[in-house]
């Protein structure tokens, strides 16, 4: 298993997640951040009260993160980078292994826990198999 995080421009957050969900990506968290790099500009940052959309719209940068097999990784890295405007501040792309993943609720492992078995009909021990 491999894990993406990626830092892109808050305006690329919507077309690049709901991309990265047509191609198959497991899950994307989205995480707000405050960077400190080059082409940083001082300025305060207030959380918003917003919608989800909404309120990713109000950050420079933004972290997603995405857990996926193997096999999924390039596919989900050009994803990502197809959506780069070819300017500075277009971000940064680090993969990385992951050795174990646990999913709590049924304790699935590797990489059925990545997957929701709730959309493929199966349950508890099912998944696990």
């Amino acid at each position: 298993m491999k894990e993406i995080r990626a830092y892109i421009r808050r305006d690329k957050v919507t077309p690049v997640v709901e991309t990265l969900r047509a191609a198959g990506a497991p899950e994307v968290s989205i995480i707000e951040i405050h960077p400190l790099g080059y082409g940083y500009e001082a300025s305060g940052f207030v959380p918003h009260k917003a919608s989800v959309v909404d309120r990713y719209r109000h950050l420079a940068i933004v972290k997603l993160e995405i857990v996926c097999a193997d096999t999924q990784l390039e596919r989900l890295i050009h994803v990502i980078e197809d959506q780069c405007t070819g300017a500075g501040g277009d971000g940064m792309i680090f993969a990385s292994e992951v050795v174990e993943a646990v999913r709590i609720r049924d304790r699935a492992r590797g990489e059925p826990a990545l997957l929701d078995e709730r959309r493929q009909g199966r349950t508890g021990a099912d998944a696990r198999t």
